[in-house]
């Protein structure tokens, strides 16, 4: 869950341990936050000591007003006693089956058949925040759980970012949020994220997924944001041939630059030809 140049824990996992109860094990570090598995479920402890208690609650709303198998279920909310000092900590069901970043480093990608199994469940992991009036605004492959690991059955994570359409957001604009290689064009231009910019992420993850490479950019390449927008402009790599015509209209659609283009998560799912 997010980026960060360690993959260590900031505490033992015996010091987890004692303060869960119960044995735990290293799932991942985040910008702010470890996740650790205990029993048959995650725990994700807020390390940082400047983490926005306003980002907190954002992601415990998030989660709490969508219901859906696509969206990873918010348990409880707790504290957990570390180093003399108590942090906040939320309490997921375990989604067992990795995710989409670690299948990837392994080479593993899915058949035509699971990428639109895919496809079609980020669509409905996303309606099902923006009918619950919430943006996820970080969409990308380490966000992704493959509950059970199976690629048609993708499951949503980490609402650290997200945003209540009907609330107030703590970012200053022009500014960034997100992970740059998964932003849409308009937030790397600093302008708001609307639910287009989920449709965005979820096109040009998908389409990775496809092409088995970023569609738009080269790794480890550096680019600026005008160069950046420049390379999405020229549009993405063609995808492979025998993608199906519903999943290469999709992914088109998504991966647009204009915001109006990128239909909304009902429209696209009907274009697969599954109704919401």
């Amino acid at each position: 869950m997010g980026d960060n140049a360690s993959h260590e824990p900031r505490f033992t996992a015996s010091e987890v341990a004692h303060a869960l109860g119960e044995d735990v094990t290293f799932l991942g570090r985040g910008a702010y936050g470890d996740t650790w598995r205990s029993g048959n479920t995650a725990v994700k402890i807020i390390c940082s000591d400047d983490y926005p208690e306003a980002r907190l609650k954002r992601e415990v709303e998030g989660l709490s007003r969508a219901s859906s198998p696509r969206v990873v279920a918010l348990l409880e909310t707790t504290v957990v006693h570390l180093r003399g000092a108590n942090r906040p900590a939320l309490r997921f069901e375990y989604i067992a089956g990795g995710d989409l970043a670690s299948l990837v480093s392994q080479g593993k990608w899915p058949n035509p058949l699971e990428a639109e199994g895919l496809l079609r469940g980020l669509l409905e992991g996303a309606d099902a925040l923006h009918q619950a009036r919430t943006i996820h605004r970080d969409i990308k492959p380490g966000n992704i759980a493959l509950r059970n690991g199976d690629w048609t059955q993708p499951v949503l994570l980490d609402l650290g970012l997200a945003k209540q359409l009907d609330g107030s957001t703590i970012t200053a604009y022009p500014g960034h949020i997100g992970t740059y290689t998964y932003m849409a064009p308009e937030q790397l231009q600093g302008q708001r994220a609307r639910k287009a910019a989920d449709l965005w992420a979820i096109g040009v993850t998908v389409r990775q997924m496809v092409c088995q490479r970023h569609p738009f950019y080269h790794d480890g390449e550096s680019l600026t944001i005008d160069q950046a927008i420049t390379r999405m402009s020229q549009g993405p790599i063609s995808l492979p041939e025998g993608t199906s015509e519903p999943v290469q209209s999709v992914l088109d659609r998504l991966t647009a630059v204009p915001e109006y283009e990128r239909g909304s998560t009902g429209s696209n799912l009907r274009r697969l030809g599954f109704k919401r």
